[in-house]
Order: structure tokens, then C-alpha cells, then sequence
């Protein structure tokens, strides 16, 4: 099973990311801050880390940096989430990038453009491209009712 690290210091966000992929079929695992999310990649090392870019304790940024810079998780793919600070993401060429707030469809299409790129040892950062689910009928909603709404699921 497909293992997700979600980063991010905002608990009805965090829990709601968790869910959604849950819902999906990922392994979901989450971090209340930058350095909890440090230890837990470490620790589990993810196939993919979501990670919001303002924390307490260590930022997006920091996170970033430390987990390139370890063997185990250098190779991680890494989405920044971001409402503010959007060039700065882009400058530290991550895999990939979401603006907050975004939806459900762009969060999901975002992580499977990542999964589904051949394994290389030095992957090229790509900016992640929109792909609703109108595109994708596999990442409509399984259950329109849901008791969270998920259609902004990326608001800050």
C-alpha cells in the first residue's frame, strides 16, 4: 500500500487530508508540525510527503532541506502546499507544488503525477499540472456524502 506523510500544523486540514487519502486506498500518516514530520519520514519513510509550508517548529522549507540532505528520504517525492509563499517553493525545486486553497481532484492528481513517474536517481522537478476529476473519473469522490466537505480541501 502507498504510503502518504501529511505535514501540516492545522488539524481539521491534516485530519481531512488523512481521510480523503484513506478513502483512496493510501496508507496516510500525519504530522502536526516540521519536526514531527522530519522524524516520522525518517522513521516510516513515505513514498510521498505533503507538506504544508507555515509550522511552528521547523517550516516547510526547513523540512524540506533536512530531508533532502538525508540518505533515506532524499529521493522522497516532496509537494509543498502553500497559500503565500508560492515562489519560494518553486525556487527550492520540490516535485511538485499546490496553491491553497485548491481541490480535492488537484491534491489527488498532483500525487498520482508523482507516483506514476519512473524512478530515477536524479529526478527533474516539474510543476504539478491540474487534472480535475472531470478528466479523471478514478479520482471522483467514491461517496458524494461524505461527512467532510473536501471541495477545498487544501484551505487554509
Amino acid at each position: 500500500m502507498t504510503k502518504i506523510l501529511v505535514i501540516e500544523d492545522d488539524n481539521l486540514i491534516r485530519e481531512t487530508l488523512l481521510e480523503l487519502l484513506e478513502l483512496r486506498g493510501f496508507e496516510a500518516i500525519g504530522a502536526e508540525n516540521g519536526q514531527v514530520g522530519i522524524q516520522l519520514a525518517v522513521a516510516q519513510i513515505p513514498d510521498l510527503i505533503l507538506s504544508d509550508v507555515m509550522m511552528p517548529e521547523r517550516d516547510g522549507f526547513e523540512v524540506f532541506a533536512a530531508l533532502r540532505s538525508h540518505p533515506a528520504t532524499a529521493s522522497i517525492p516532496f509537494i509543498f502546499m502553500t497559500a503565500t509563499e508560492m515562489e519560494k517553493a518553486i525556487e527550492l525545486k520540490a516535485d511538485g507544488y499546490l496553491k491553497k486553497p485548491c481541490s480535492a481532484a488537484e491534491m489527488l492528481g498532483a500525487i498520482v503525477n508523482q507516483l506514476e513517474k519512473p524512478k530515477v536517481t536524479n529526478p527533474q522537478p516539474q510543476k504539478v499540472q491540474h487534472n480535475s476529476a472531470s478528466q479523471n473519473p478514478s479520482l471522483r469522490p467514491r461517496n458524494q456524502k461524505s461527512r467532510l466537505e473536501i471541495s477545498s480541501v487544501c484551505w487554509q
